[in-house]
């Protein structure tokens, strides 16, 4: 693909802050300055104990090496082609087309919204490629390392949920830790400072830093929407913690394996 200079960035931009601003013009009770979803994002985000997850794997990025970028470009790359499918699946799972509209908001925008050249994944391989992470070296380190990401883990608690509260809340136990994410991954690839330019100037990483708080407030939302009883309730809880502990895996699967290719 190729690169996308500073004018079509700064339109993709607009664009798709202008999908924002349209989404809360019809959002008439859960906005972004909501209360309820105010004190519900905090209550997930202490839940889940959000730099907990990242703490091995930050106390490590203190140290600059391409080793990082190597690492967890190649395998953030995979699970963020594998997310459009697991988000596709909860859209086929759930019960209803009202939850299925909210869930394919997220979906539209990871796959691109209007233009297939905005394909999250694509976008990312990009930044791989621009900072000298090659295919040859991602090919060896997913032949040795794929099941220390975990993915399985992720498409299983996925394909097996039962209901409509628990999948709403593996969503959002996906995204609870997003602007983590994706500072964790921008610090990792900025392994010198060429790289750290070409990451913070990127496609991928500027989108992201407008679209995560975003997506975030929709899955928050579909809790207050969708589970107003007890049981909806823990059915959400019981989702949502799963999905942190994918998280919680990934990241410790991630900090083994650079300790294993620093040690080599």
């Amino acid at each position: 693909m190729s690169a996308f200079n500073e004018v079509q960035i700064e339109e993709m931009l607009l664009n798709l802050e202008s999908i924002v601003r349209s989404d809360r013009v019809f959002e008439n009770r859960y906005e972004a300055d909501s209360q309820e979803v105010i004190d519900w994002t905090a209550y997930f985000y202490k839940r889940a104990n959000v730099p907990e997850i990242f703490q091995g794997t930050w106390d490590r990025l203190n140290t600059k090496s391409k080793i990082h970028s190597e690492v967890i470009g190649t395998f953030w790359h995979h699970f963020s082609s594998l997310a459009p499918q697991i988000i596709s699946l909860a859209a086929y799972k759930v019960s209803n087309n009202l939850m299925r509209h909210y869930i394919v908001q997220v979906l539209f925008e990871e796959l691109g919204g209007r233009n297939h050249r905005v394909i999250h994944p694509d976008l990312f391989l990009d930044c791989l490629d621009s900072i000298g992470v090659g295919e040859a070296k991602r090919d060896d380190l997913v032949r040795s390392y794929l099941p220390f990401a975990s993915l399985a883990y992720l498409s299983h608690i996925m394909s097996s949920a039962k209901s409509d509260s628990k999948i709403l809340g593996i969503l959002l136990g996906l995204e609870i830790d997003a602007e983590e994410n994706i500072h964790t991954i921008a610090n990792a690839l900025s392994y010198n400072e060429e790289a750290r330019v070409k990451i913070e100037t990127s496609a991928f990483f500027r989108i992201h830093r407008v679209a995560e708080s975003e997506h975030i407030r929709l899955d928050v939302s579909n809790f207050l929407r969708f589970c107003p009883t007890e049981k909806a309730k823990e059915e959400f809880n019981e989702g949502f913690d799963e999905a942190v502990q994918f998280w919680r895996l990934f990241w410790q699967g991630m900090n083994r394996i650079i300790d294993k290719e620093i040690s080599t």
